[in-house]
C-alpha cells in the first residue's frame, strides 16, 4: 500500500478515536429503517434450469454471458495438493477483471466520522443486508447488462465530490473464484450533506455500530468487513 494511503489510514484512525466515547453506538435505527425496507422488497428470485436463463449461453464446455462480460463458469483441474484429498476437479467461476468495492466515509461535527451503508439485496440473499455503499464489477461499470450504472459511481469512480483515502487490492475466495481480485476503497464525501447519498436504501453508521451489526445473524454482507479492517 502506498505511503500516503498508510498515512491517511493513520489519520483517520486517529478522527475515529477521538469521537469513541461521544459517538451513538446504538443500532435500534438501523434495525428499524431495514425492517421497514424488507416490507417494501420487491425482488424475488428462484433457481432455474440454465436452459431457462435470458442471454446466458451453455456451449464448448462453459457458461457464459453473450457479452463476454460478468463471469463464466468453467472446469479447474487440481492435483498435488495438501488437502483432504490431493487431486480433485471441480467447477470454478472465471472474472478475470475483478471490480470496486467502496464507502463513503463523512466527517460532521454531530456524529463524527461515519460510513455509508447500502441496504440491498442480492440474488442468493434471503433479506436486505447492510451491504458496502458501492459494489460493482467492471462489467457492471461497462453497463454490459443494459441498465444503469450503480448508483454513486460519479462521486467514487469519476470522483465529483470524493477523494480516495485509502485503496487495495484483495482475491476473492480462492474455492469459487479464478484468481479473481477486487479492489477495496476508502473514500472521503467532501460534502457530508450531499443530497445524492440521502436515498432511502443508504444509511450513515459510525465504526461502533457497524461493529454491533456484525454480531448480529444475517444482517452484514461479508464485504464490509473486508473493507473496513483495513482501518
Amino acid at each position: 500500500m502506498k505511503i500516503k494511503y498508510q498515512n491517511n489510514l493513520e489519520l483517520l484512525r486517529q478522527k475515529i478515536e477521538i469521537y469513541k466515547y461521544s459517538s451513538n453506538t446504538s443500532i435500534s435505527k438501523l434495525i428499524r429503517k431495514r425492517k421497514i425496507l424488507q416490507k417494501k422488497e420487491t425482488m424475488r428470485s428462484r433457481l432455474c434450469s440454465i436452459s431457462e436463463l435470458k442471454d446466458w449461453k451453455l456451449e464448448k464446455g462453459r457458461i457464459y454471458h453473450k457479452s463476454n462480460q460478468f463471469f463464466s463458469v468453467v472446469g479447474v483441474k487440481t492435483k498435488n495438493a495438501k488437502r483432504e484429498v490431493s487431486n480433485w476437479d471441480q467447477l470454478i467461476f472465471n472474472q478475470p477483471h475483478g471490480g470496486v468495492l467502496a464507502f463513503l466515509v463523512r466527517e460532521t461535527k454531530k456524529y463524527g466520522i461515519e460510513f455509508l451503508l447500502n441496504l440491498r439485496s442480492e440474488p442468493g440473499d434471503k433479506n436486505i443486508k447492510f451491504c458496502p455503499t458501492f459494489s460493482a464489477t467492471k462489467s457492471n461499470m461497462n453497463r454490459a447488462h443494459g441498465g444503469k450504472r450503480t448508483e454513486l459511481y460519479e462521486i467514487i469512480i469519476m470522483n465529483k465530490g470524493g477523494k480516495i483515502i485509502a485503496k487495495s487490492a484483495h482475491n476473492e475466495e480462492g474455492a469459487r473464484f479464478w484468481r479473481k481480485r477486487n479492489e477495496n476503497w476508502l473514500v472521503y464525501l467532501k460534502n457530508p450533506n450531499n443530497k445524492l447519498t440521502k436515498k432511502e436504501n443508504f444509511v450513515w453508521a459510525n465504526i461502533w455500530q457497524i461493529k454491533k451489526l456484525c454480531l448480529e445473524e444475517c444482517l452484514i454482507n461479508p464485504y464490509v468487513k473486508t473493507i473496513l479492517f483495513m482501518i
